[in-house]
């Protein structure tokens, strides 16, 4: 959906109803539970029925990635929370970057390398306790356990007891680590490069003529499925990328479409069809092959949270939607009229919360998740795509509407007690363990992981108190400390492996082109998203600089007039520096193989970023990125790496390091 717009409304929101929107997750919870707690009969649901019986492998995953994520959680209620590290000497706390032992870990080794393991040492009884609440569940965890509480009562001091703790726990999120690389066969999804192109604009013709990318020209009308080729995709391959996501793929709705350009792609008339303007099934089968054979995985779109007016799933029945049974006229404000089998319903348009009401997109229908066979039947057209077309992957558009919490906050609906993700993703992995999950989201990034996402947007996430962490606010932002901030949440979420990790982007179809927001600083932002070591995503377009932006519609690409990418125009400049960069990137990552990063703080008064790359492929091999995103120069003074120099805005270095 257009991001842009929800988050102006959701900024206006923010100082609109300041009592609502600063409250945290935690009370958002709190309140919805206590309003409708799903406690009603007819909300009663056979959990064998819905998720089918797991297999052992299946149910170890699931308790491992709790431990070492998530934490239990009850429905939509979490059960247990991050520790917070208190700072005894200077007072103030640091909350773990997430419930299970790799925050938990990854965050008190983080504190301690900066500030020693003195200040925390009062923390120790804490530890103990801490941790017996958040494996007792788990009956495998028995012999951890035991070491735990035979460590806590050793006559060790202090700082040797910490320091053997610390060498317990690397051990053994090290090996479940192991273990989940092992069972989840969706662990591919947080080290994808996503390439994003939009079928309807793509000009595959113009592409393949265009200078520079060697493609034989198809001189027939095309239909994109049909007549995309092995060749079109070795062009996304040597960029640098491992997986394509075709946005706009499923049939539009007529009625009530807005614009000249074919209606927007997020009123879906259809969530189990292929659009037939790009060809028939058996053509985006074709493209699903073709794509897997050049080594590359393929993602759809599951718009989540409403359909068109006209849609399937409304003629099968309007009890899927929030509507009601009305002989009268609808209301005018956000309601449309809609007839079935003799009789007049009243069906909200699709929306979210917005200044203590809801905001409505005019083109779609609000689809109703109260409603268990809903649920049913959203999961079995979702599982119909790996079933049928193989595809390997979901974007779950504004995925976090659908959350119990959140949904039954805006529709006044009372909810099956579990969450309707947990349903659908591991229905859908058991058809294809591989399947993987990306939500777009904005809010309740800690939720939506707890269900089983993959991976998640990084781009606004206020909800830690560090402040705002999300990758794209904080690089389009122009503002080094809070970068360095997003540098150290996107480390740990490349790093762990139990949570959902972050997906990191400079666009999308719904931002602005990058060269628009970023300027002279696109270089650096560029280059320190490309080498992200989990995943990263570009829009297609953006490696030429290519703008169709109008002035009601800032999107590159946009929905509501008729586009398509001129391959041979865009900006020669921007060009030429996606080029560099992600030649630059790859050479990097081929040398490196497999790799982790650690954030760099930059000194007091230098407002550069970077961080270090260590390759766990190659033992002892480094490297260093560090670039300016500021609109201003900056001093860059590294003495560990003997690096001095300044850096101009959109200057990035990339500093070999000493093994």
């Amino acid at each position: 959906m257009d991001s842009s717009l929800f988050l102006k409304l959701l900024f206006s929101a923010l100082l609109i109803v300041p009592s609502v929107v600063f409250s945290s997750p935690e009370t958002e919870r709190q309140a919805a539970a206590s309003l409708f707690d799903g406690s009603d009969a007819a909300y009663t649901v056979d959990l064998q029925r819905v998720y089918g019986k797991r297999d052992s492998n299946t149910q170890f995953l699931l308790q491992v990635k709790e431990i070492m994520s998530s934490g239990a959680w009850d429905g939509p209620m979490p059960q247990a929370r991050q520790f917070m590290f208190r700072n005894d000497k200077e007072g103030w706390s640091a909350q773990a970057q997430s419930v299970g032992l790799e925050g938990f870990l990854w965050t008190k080794k983080e504190l301690e390398g900066k500030y020693g393991a003195g200040p925390f040492l009062h923390h120790m009884n804490d530890y103990f306790v801490f941790l017996n609440d958040l494996l007792k569940d788990v009956s495998w965890t028995t012999d951890l356990r035991d070491s735990l509480n035979n460590l806590k009562v050793s006559p060790m001091s202090p700082v040797e007891k910490n320091a053997r703790l610390n060498a317990i726990l690397e051990n053994y999120v090290s090996g479940l680590q192991a273990n989940i690389a092992k069972y989840d066969a969706a662990a591919w999804a947080k080290k994808a490069r996503i390439y994003e192109l939009f079928p309807r604009a793509y000009n595959l013709a113009g592409r393949r003529s265009a200078q520079g990318f060697k493609s034989p020209a198809d001189p027939s009308k095309t239909l994109f499925f049909r007549d995309f080729k092995a060749s079109d995709f070795d062009v996304i391959k040597r960029m640098g990328f491992n997986a394509v996501w075709p946005m706009g793929i499923l049939p539009i709705g007529v009625r009530g479409q807005t614009g000249a350009g074919g209606g927007s792609p997020y009123s879906i008339s259809d969530h189990s069809a292929v659009n037939p303007d790009l060809g028939a099934e058996d053509d985006f089968k074709k493209f699903v092959t073709l794509a897997h054979q050049a080594g590359l995985k393929v993602i759809v779109d599951f718009v989540v949270n409403h359909t068109s007016l006209d849609s399937k799933l409304l003629a099968e029945s309007p009890d899927y939607f929030v509507s009601f049974r009305y002989d009268g006229a609808c209301p005018r404000d956000g309601y449309f009229d809609y007839y079935w089998q003799g009789a007049r319903y009243c069906v909200h348009h699709g929306g979210f919360e917005y200044g203590g009401g809801v905001s409505s997109w005019i083109d779609t229908a609000q689809v109703n998740y109260s409603n268990q066979a809903l649920r049913d039947r959203m999961t079995t057209i979702v599982k119909s795509w790996v079933t049928k077309f193989d595809v390997d992957g979901f974007r779950v558009d504004m995925a976090y509407l659908a959350l119990n919490n959140v949904f039954s906050r805006t529709w006044q609906k009372s909810m099956p007690h579990d969450e309707f993700y947990r349903q659908l993703i591991w229905t859908v992995k058991a058809a294809k363990p591989s399947a993987a999950f990306m939500a777009e989201a904005y809010a309740y990034q800690e939720d939506l992981s707890a269900t089983g996402f993959d991976t998640i947007y990084s781009k606004y996430e206020v909800s830690r108190p560090e402040g705002q962490t999300g990758w794209y606010d904080a690089t389009s932002g122009g503002n080094g400390p809070a970068e360095a901030g997003a540098i150290n949440r996107a480390a740990f979420l490349a790093w762990q492996r139990g949570g959902a990790g972050s997906v990191v982007f400079l666009g999308n179809h719904d931002e602005p082109a990058p060269e628009t927001v970023y300027g002279r600083r696109l270089p650096a932002a560029l280059m320190l998203t490309m080498l992200y070591p989990g995943s990263v995503m570009a829009y297609s377009g953006a490696e030429i600089g290519y703008n169709s932006a109008i002035p009601t519609e800032s999107k590159p690409l946009p929905f509501s007039a008729p586009c398509q990418i001129n391959w041979s125009a865009g900006d020669s400049g921007v060009k030429q520096t996606y080029q560099t960069v992600f030649s630059a990137a790859e050479a990097v990552r081929e040398q490196l193989g497999d790799y982790d990063i650690q954030p760099l703080w930059p000194p007091r008064g230098q407002n550069w970023v970077g961080y270090v790359l260590k390759s766990k492929t190659v033992p002892g091999l480094k490297k260093a990125v560090i670039g300016n995103i500021t609109w201003d120069y900056t001093a860059a003074d590294i003495p560990g790496f003997n690096f001095s120099s300044g850096l101009q805005s959109g200057e990035y270095r990339i500093i070999d390091l000493l093994k």
